[in-house]
C-alpha cells in the first residue's frame, strides 16, 4: 500500500489539475466485493481509469484495495516495472489471475475493449462496445457477484483518434503478434501531430474527465432468473448480461457527453 499512497500524491494533483476529474456516485460502490467494468479510452493511456483509481483512495482512504487487469505487455517489459505494477495492484488480464485476485475478497477493475476500443474513431467516442467481450459477466455469475459499470467522458479528446485502421493491423499480421491488439491507428495529438505508432506514448491533451458510477447490477435480478455457477458456460445467458450491462453504460455515456459543450474544455 504505500507504493499505492506515493503513487496517489503524484498522480491526484494531475489528475484534479490538469484533468480536471470529476467522479461522480462513489457513494453507489458496493460495501462487498464487487466487478467493476469500464471502457477503454484515449488510446494508450487510460486516463479515464487513473482518475477513477485517485477518487477510489481518495472515498476508501486506502483501507480498502482495488486491483486492475492488465495487458501482459506492463508484465513483460523489465523485472523493476514488474515488480512496480504488482505493488500497485495491477494484476495480469487473464481468467486464471482475475480468479486468484477474487479469491482474496477485493474487487477488480476491468477493462474489456483493450485495443479495439481505446483506437476507436473520435467520431466513434460515444460508442462503446467493451470490446465485445463478454468474460467479465461469466466471472461474475460463477462468483456470485454484482457488476458496477464506471462510464466517463473526455478521455477520448486527450488524443484524438483519427481512424482505427482494423484492416491494415490484420493485413500486417499484428494480431498475431500482440494479444488484443488489432489496430494500426491514425493519432493526431502532442508531441507528435500526426501519427500513426500505437506504442509511441502521446502528451495527453488537458481535457475535462468527467465519470460515473453506476448502480451496481445483480444479474440474477436483472435477468429475471437463478443463476449457478453453470451458467457461467452458457453462451445466452452471459450474452444477455453483456447486452443489459452494455446499454445501461452507453446510456450513461450518451448523457454524460450531452452535458459537454466543447471537446477537452468539457
Amino acid at each position: 500500500m504505500e507504493t499505492v499512497k506515493r503513487s496517489y500524491r503524484i498522480l491526484s494533483k494531475i489528475m484534479k489539475n490538469y484533468f480536471r476529474s470529476e467522479v461522480r456516485g462513489m457513494d453507489r460502490i458496493p460495501d462487498s466485493q464487487t466487478i467493476l467494468i469500464t471502457h477503454h479510452d484515449g488510446g494508450l493511456l487510460p486516463i479515464n481509469g487513473i482518475c477513477f483509481g485517485v477518487a477510489w483512495y481518495e472515498h476508501f482512504k486506502f483501507e480498502r484495495p482495488i486491483y486492475v487487469l492488465t495487458h501482459d505487455l506492463l508484465h513483460s517489459l523489465f523485472p523493476a516495472f514488474s515488480r512496480l505494477n504488482a505493488e500497485s495492484g495491477l494484476v495480469l488480464a487473464d481468467r486464471r489471475s482475475m480468479d486468484a485476485t477474487l479469491a482474496t475478497g477485493e474487487s477488480v477493475l476491468v477493462f474489456p475493449g483493450a485495443a479495439r476500443e481505446s483506437f476507436r474513431s473520435y467520431w466513434k467516442r460515444r460508442a462503446i462496445d467493451l470490446g465485445g467481450r463478454t468474460g467479465f459477466i461469466a466471472q461474475a455469475i460463477r462468483w456470485n457477484l454484482p457488476i458496477t459499470p464506471i462510464v466517463s467522458a473526455g478521455g477520448h479528446e486527450t488524443v484524438f483518434i483519427l481512424s482505427g485502421g482494423h484492416s491494415l493491423a490484420r493485413w500486417l499480421g499484428i494480431p498475431k503478434l500482440v494479444r488484443s491488439a488489432d489496430v494500426m491507428p491514425l493519432i493526431a495529438g502532442l508531441p507528435w501531430g500526426v501519427w500513426a505508432i500505437p506504442f509511441l506514448p502521446p502528451l495527453p491533451l488537458p481535457s475535462k474527465i468527467t465519470s460515473e458510477v453506476l448502480e451496481p447490477i445483480w444479474l440474477p435480478d436483472a435477468l429475471g432468473r437463478r443463476l449457478t455457477p453453470a451458467d457461467a458456460d452458457d453462451p445466452a445467458i452471459v450474452r444477455a448480461g453483456f447486452d443489459l450491462v452494455l446499454g445501461r453504460m452507453r446510456r450513461a455515456v450518451d448523457a454524460l457527453y450531452d452535458e459537454r459543450r466543447w471537446p477537452v474544455l468539457g
